[in-house]
């Protein structure tokens, strides 16, 4: 047995003799003795230590398989699936007036039809094969509470349709959080609300000033008086989108929430994002300058690690470095525009090239115009051992700085610099230090 291709070693800060190994693959963290390193090398592991490695794939019979079964795994993933995912763009439309807002060059009053609401309805019934156990529909505007009347409809249509093949289905929104007062959840949790997402841009100050009404006025106080109400209904995760001159005040919205009794057992998990930046020229971003084109930025590094610090220091949960996958490698995730067009990712929805299919009929060709798979056909990918947490990276980050996604968007400089951290941090409040 041999250590497997998807490792990355880092040492203990804690302990000389003893190393903390992570799988890109598994997302597994294990703490490893020295010496268990050099008994896997030499083949002098004691049998019960290696069945317990070899079932967390630290531990592999042959390396190349691995790559070869990566790469089969690759080819097949959503295939297989048992869980459709649609994300139903509802409306262009937003009561908010956010200046690095990545619709703004496509954002208006465009609402989807009752007539594109019956044909998605269809579209999803077709979809929802007898191997599916489940349907998950995310709702994104825009602000998909616009079309409250649309989200009723389709999860009314749809779920008892998926509860008579015996899967569950369920959905979810991405809002602003302006209109999901009590009286509108209870409604939506009968019809299969699961969670919802919510940002807030740091403290008020910071909040409003990126994130306010069309009109101007703020909007911080409202969001949180609304997920003070809600949060014992359903699930609220939290984001929040940060710039290089401005993450370092995010804390200081962690201790507003506190603060506010929206403490770390009533809110889901918190994650802060950089901005992304705009391939728009709209007179809506003609005074917007900001924003992140790739990760690899070498400030993000110290901001992320910064954030995660907040978050954890204070008792609140976020997101662990785990695989990631894009939903345009999945033959089960489809992304439907307010007019009925089938794109693949919603950052691509309404861009001249990127459709895949429509409603009238059906997907067109959902793998050209994604590149699927293009981190397969390069060396450089396969041999990597970040592949299972990158798989060609970010294809709309590579979009916004170059204008094509022909080509992988590389995580390697900003996994090598920033993972080691990442991973400490997990160990030491996973420990309690």
């Amino acid at each position: 047995m041999k250590l497997s291709h998807y490792l990355k070693i880092f040492e203990s800060r804690d302990n000389p003799d003893e190393c903390i190994v992570f799988s890109t693959k598994r997302a597994s963290i294990v703490q490893l003795a020295r010496e268990t390193l050099t008994e896997i090398a030499s083949g002098d592991l004691c049998r019960e230590d290696a069945d317990l490695l070899a079932r967390l794939e630290i531990i592999v019979p042959d390396v190349e398989a691995e790559k070869k079964a990566m790469l089969a795994f690759g080819r097949t993933w959503g295939r297989s699936s048992p869980v459709l995912n649609i994300v139903a763009i509802l409306n262009l439309d937003c009561n908010f007036a956010c200046p690095y807002c990545y619709e703004n060059g496509v954002k208006g009053n465009f609402y989807m039809s009752a007539q594109t609401a019956d044909a998605l309805i269809a579209f999803a019934r077709q979809r929802f094969d007898a191997d599916k156990k489940m349907l998950l529909v995310d709702f994104h505007g825009g602000e998909p509470l616009l079309s409250l009347d649309l989200i009723q409809h389709i999860s009314g249509a749809l779920k008892p349709f998926v509860e008579s093949r015996n899967g569950t289905y369920a959905f979810t929104l991405v809002t602003n959080g302006s209109l999901l007062n009590r009286k509108t959840v209870e409604a939506l949790k009968t019809l299969g609300l699961e969670s919802v997402k919510i940002t807030l841009d740091g403290p008020a100050e910071l909040h409003n000033s990126s994130r306010p009404f069309k009109s101007g006025a703020g909007t911080f106080d409202v969001i949180v008086n609304h997920i003070k109400e809600i949060c014992d209904l359903v699930k609220v995760n939290i984001g929040g989108n940060f710039e290089q001159g401005n993450y370092r005040r995010f804390p200081e919205l962690l201790d507003v929430l506190i603060d506010e009794g929206l403490t770390p057992d009533r809110v889901g998990r918190i994650k802060f994002d950089p901005v992304t930046a705009s391939i728009d020229r709209s007179e809506a971003l003609a005074a917007y300058k900001g924003g992140c084109s790739c990760l690899n930025e070498p400030w993000l590094v110290e901001a992320e690690a910064f954030l995660r610090e907040a978050i954890f220091a204070r008792g609140y949960r976020t997101v662990k470095p785990q695989p990631a996958f894009c939903m345009v490698e999945s033959e089960n995730s489809f992304t439907v525009n307010w007019d009925g067009g089938i794109y693949k990712c919603p950052a691509f929805a309404g861009r001249q090239g990127f459709q895949a299919g429509d409603l009238k009929s059906g997907v067109w060709n959902a793998s050209d115009p994604y590149h699927v798979g293009l981190w397969g056909k390069n060396q450089a990918c396969m041999d990597c051992a970040y592949l299972p947490m990158c798989f060609g990276g970010c294809r709309f980050l590579k979009f916004v700085r170059d204008g094509r996604i022909d080509e992988v968007d590389c995580k390697k400089p900003y996994l090598d610099a920033a993972l080691e951290g990442l991973i400490l941090q997990e160990v030491r409040y996973r420990d309690g230090r």
